[in-house]
C-alpha cells in the first residue's frame, strides 16, 4: 500500500547519462555559471548518493514526491540527497537514509554502488547537474516515518511505497527511468 503526506502533488523532470565507475566524482557541492538563457534560474552542480533499501519480501521502498514548480505530477524516486561537506557516499546514504525515512543502517551494510549517473533537472528554481550514485541496502519489517524530514522535503515528499519488480513494471505511475534501471541494476546485485 500507499502511505500518503497530507501535501501538494507536484513532478521532477529528469535526463540523465551514464557516469563511468572511474569517472572522479565532484569534491563538493558548486554553483555553476549562471544560465544565458535564463538569468532568472540559479544553475547548481553537485554530488549526491542514494539508497534502495529492499525488505525481505524483496520489495524496494521509493518515495512519491513533487517539484515545486509542477505540483500537478508526482512521480516515484529513490532515496537520498546531496552530499554534505566531509561526507562520502556511505555516510550520506546512511543519513539521509536516517532523515527521510527512520531506517538506521552502518556504512558496511551498503553494497554497491551499483550505478552511477548524472542528471540534469530543474527544481523550484534552480538548474541542477547531479552526479550521483546508488547503493543497496537489505533492511528488516521496518516501520517508515517522515518524522525527521526537514520543511522542504515534507512539502515535497507526499508518500512511500515498497515497490515489488512486478508492480514497478505493471505501474502506469510516474517512476523516473534512471531510478527502474538502477534498481534493476540492485537486484542483479542480489542475486
Amino acid at each position: 500500500p500507499t502511505h500518503r503526506s497530507p501535501v501538494a502533488r507536484r513532478r521532477r523532470t529528469y535526463q540523465h547519462r551514464a557516469w563511468a565507475q572511474d569517472e572522479p566524482a565532484p569534491d563538493r557541492n558548486r554553483v555553476c555559471s549562471r544560465s544565458m538563457v535564463d538569468e532568472h534560474r540559479i544553475p547548481l552542480e553537485r554530488h549526491a548518493a542514494r539508497v534502495l533499501p529492499i525488505n525481505p519480501a524483496g520489495e524496494v521502498l521509493l518515495l512519491q514526491c513533487i517539484n515545486p514548480a509542477s505540483p500537478e505530477a508526482p512521480f516515484w524516486v529513490s532515496i537520498g540527497g546531496g552530499l554534505e561537506p566531509g561526507e562520502d557516499e556511505r555516510q550520506a546514504v546512511v543519513r539521509e537514509l536516517w532523515e527521510e525515512t527512520l531506517i538506521r543502517c552502518e556504512p558496511a551494510d551498503l553494497r554497491g554502488p551499483v550505478q552511477r549517473e548524472v542528471v540534469e533537472f530543474a527544481w523550484a528554481e534552480y538548474d541542477i547537474v547531479q552526479h550521483q550514485a546508488y547503493y543497496l541496502v537489505e533492511v528488516p519489517d521496518v516501520v517508515v516515518s517522515f518524522a525527521r524530514m526537514d520543511a522542504i522535503e515534507t512539502a515535497t515528499t507526499l508518500a512511500y511505497r515498497w515497490w515489488s519488480l512486478d508492480a514497478l513494471s505493471a505501474t502506469t505511475e510516474h517512476v523516473l527511468p534512471n531510478v527502474v534501471t538502477a534498481i534493476e541494476a540492485a537486484f542483479t546485485l542480489r542475486s
